[in-house]
């Protein structure tokens, strides 16, 4: 029988006793808590529910109901309990599951409830975002981190239209791949495909290698003039990287390319106009840049209509393996005897923090191939820096990948968890007529009541 996605290690960490039960009426996984409480001498995979837990699970899936609650005799136990019951779609299998939760009290523990639910919902919602197949164009982004794979979804969408993209990210994340993979998915692939790096050319230079120049217009200047990029691109794309280095002159010009499709030549008097689909890219905080007056805070909004932020290689878990062992068959290629890269190696590449990020791992996995006279490279025939610039995520044994992986299914841990809690909180606050009363709801120490009330902001709702 198939497993439903759903997090099964957020729940095991819930204080309220939750089991997840199939349509046959068979426990398929059970917390902890739930062990204890209803029978934990027995195999929760094969667990069968008692009559009256049963009972109310079928008549709620008859009432389509969105969840019930009921106080329910358990007989094993010899107890009352009150019961909630909710259903759940998983998107990868289409059955319906019901997940059941049981608590010993008199009072519901709506906010417990509420958690569970908001945990797995948004689990399963991202589940079914990341389930959408990529374009085979995409085959060179390797990665199955979720907030990478997001972001190619993202582009993947984006490229449909001809709306402007900026790409955000650090150096070596594959920008200027992405850029070129979402020009040849999109309606211009067709068209020509350009590419300038504005960190790479002298700003003297910048403006009329974009635009070009007419005859005479500058001392050295060729004779017969020269087209500029924007002109080369006409009915393609143009990709901007490294846009926040372009100068303020440089962006006012694109800016007019944006909102008016046409641009004059350095030294001409002529509009030419032009049909170009924009991608820019930087590894700045072109906001910071706007607020020193560095960047121009009108284009940043227009090139800002759709932005893509590509993950940092060190918060992508597990993909530095991924990706080794692809640059490693890539550099091998042709080798009589097969070269694998050992445990001890792999550790050492998910404990650096990789700076220079996809492109250094490559460049780190060409050096290995080269200095290792074994057909599995050890840790010594790895360069002496990523030895000494360990990433911040490492711990020992890499344990703790188990749980950043739990938090990159879903911003968990950091801005869903938060916002779930907050909500929590005010839910408490709105069914409760006193800060005790609210304080008793949540089960938490009235110390911790008054900091959250402090961190969230939500000492209003008192007042």
């Amino acid at each position: 029988m198939n497993r439903p996605l759903i997090p099964y290690e957020m729940l095991d960490f819930l204080s309220d006793s939750v089991a997840v039960v199939d349509d046959k009426q068979q426990v398929i996984y059970a917390n902890p808590a739930f062990d204890r409480l209803y029978n934990p001498s027995q195999d929760s995979s094969k667990k069968t529910l008692c009559w009256e837990l049963q009972d109310l699970i079928l008549r709620f899936q008859k009432s389509k109901k969105r969840f019930v609650s009921e106080n329910v005799l358990i007989p094993p136990i010899g107890k009352k309990f009150e019961v909630f019951v909710y259903s759940l779609s998983d998107t990868g299998i289409g059955r319906k599951f019901s997940l059941v939760l049981v608590k010993m009290g008199d009072q519901p523990a709506v906010p417990e409830f509420i958690l569970a639910e908001e945990l797995v919902n948004a689990y399963i919602n991202e589940r079914r975002l990341i389930s959408e197949p990529l374009a085979p164009e995409f085959k060179a982004l390797i990665g199955e981190d979720i907030n990478f794979r997001l972001a190619l979804l993202n582009a993947q969408k984006a490229a449909r239209s001809d709306l402007p993209i900026i790409l955000k990210g650090e150096s070596g994340t594959g920008k200027d791949i992405l850029a070129r993979t979402i020009h040849n998915i999109s309606p211009c692939s067709q068209g020509p495909f350009v590419d300038i790096n504005c960190a790479a050319i002298p700003d003297t230079l910048i403006e009329s290698e974009l635009f070009g120049y007419e005859r005479g217009a500058f001392t050295g200047a060729r004779g017969e003039g020269k087209k500029g990029l924007f002109e080369e691109a006409d009915h393609g794309t143009i990709f901007l990287d490294e846009i926040g280095d372009a100068s303020l002159s440089t962006q006012s010009k694109i800016l007019r390319v944006l909102e008016e499709k046409k641009f004059r030549r350095v030294g001409g008097s002529k509009n030419i106009k032009v049909d170009v689909r924009i991608i820019s890219a930087t590894n700045k905080d072109l906001e910071k840049m706007i607020s020193d007056g560095r960047f121009r805070d009108d284009l940043y909004y227009r090139m800002n209509t759709i932005s893509i932020t590509l993950p940092a290689l060190r918060d992508r878990g597990r993909d530095v393996r991924l990706l080794a062992n692809f640059f490693l068959g890539k550099q091998t290629r042709g080798h009589h005897k097969k070269i694998s890269l050992s445990e001890g190696a792999f550790k050492v590449l998910e404990t650096y923090s990789w700076p220079g990020n996809v492109r250094e791992l490559k460049g780190v996995v060409d050096y290995a191939v080269t200095m290792s006279e074994e057909i599995e490279i050890n840790p010594q025939s790895l360069p002496p820096f990523v030895f000494l610039k360990k990433s911040p995520l490492a711990t020992d044994e890499l344990l703790s990948r188990d749980i950043i992986s739990i938090e990159k299914r879903t911003p968990l841990l950091s801005t869903t968890m938060k916002e779930v809690e907050r909500n929590l909180i005010k839910l408490a606050i709105r069914k409760s007529g006193s800060k005790s009363e609210a304080i008793r709801i949540l089960g938490i120490s009235r110390r911790a009541f008054y900091y959250k009330l402090k961190e969230y902001n939500l000492e209003s709702l008192f007042k």
